[in-house]
């Protein structure tokens, strides 16, 4: 799947008029890479339960019912792993820090027995109500970094726009400026452009390539490049056509 494929994507979620047809979008998305179920969740604060903060979920019936009965959100990994990183990451590579038990591991072993061998988790810190992510899972799979790349970015976008027709909306500011120098440079992290060969395009340099681009993070309050490219697309700061 090309990046063209990606933005493709992100500008036919505009044309959804529902959250479940987003979800529905967003799993046909995913199942090209290989995963086969998936769900998007708000991560319960304090006196709340996953199944009521769950927005989507595909998975096989027997282990949602399983993972909401024994209450697993409290010791699964997936979930754990969240203050560890902003990126991406796979089952395998949270399963190889040393700090998870016996017990909370055998949680991801479980979901196996459903055919939910691999999966990745994508976190989407740096919003005002607290973490979310998005999971999709299915059977054993290697997934290269521009693959890992797309799903990122296509997970930030169907969150947005599924927390919007649903109602669930949290509060985002009103669209900070951006001053033209940022724009430029976000518009070039928008299709892969390292800090190098943004100031190479710009003629500038590279730590103002990047003093431009962490600025921009900072106005959007988000913690990743990947999130500043999606606030920039739905603010309109950058375009479909230029990314592309």
């Amino acid at each position: 799947m090309t990046a063209v494929q990606v933005f493709d994507f992100i500008e036919k979620l505009e044309s959804l008029a529902s959250a479940d047809g987003t979800w529905s979008a967003f799993l046909n998305f995913a199942q090209g890479f290989g995963f086969t179920h998936g769900g998007l969740a708000d991560m319960p604060g304090p006196h709340e339960r996953i199944e009521d903060t769950t927005l989507c979920l595909s998975w096989p019936e027997g282990w949602r019912e399983r993972y909401f009965e024994q209450n697993y959100i409290g010791e699964d990994p997936a979930n754990l792993h969240l203050v560890r990183s902003n990126e991406p990451y796979t089952w395998a590579e949270m399963l190889g820090f040393n700090c998870y038990t016996r017990r909370q591991r055998r949680i991801v072993s479980e979901a196996s027995e459903f055919g939910l061998l691999s999966g990745l988790i994508v976190p989407l810190p740096g919003l005002s109500s607290g973490p979310a992510l998005v999971t999709i899972a299915g059977g054993k799979l290697q997934l290269p970094p521009i693959d890992r790349a797309q799903i990122h970015l296509a997970a930030i976008y169907a969150h947005a726009r599924i927390r919007m027709l649903s109602g669930r909306k949290r509060s985002f500011p009103e669209a900070p400026h951006l001053s033209p120098r940022e724009r430029e440079c976000l518009q070039w992290v928008a299709v892969g452009k390292t800090d190098w060969e943004i100031s190479e395009i710009l003629s500038i340099s590279e730590k103002t390539a990047n003093t431009h681009i962490e600025r921009v993070k900072r106005k959007y309050g988000v913690a990743t490049r990947t999130q500043a490219v999606v606030h920039g697309l739905r603010t309109g700061a950058i375009r479909f056509d230029a990314a592309a």
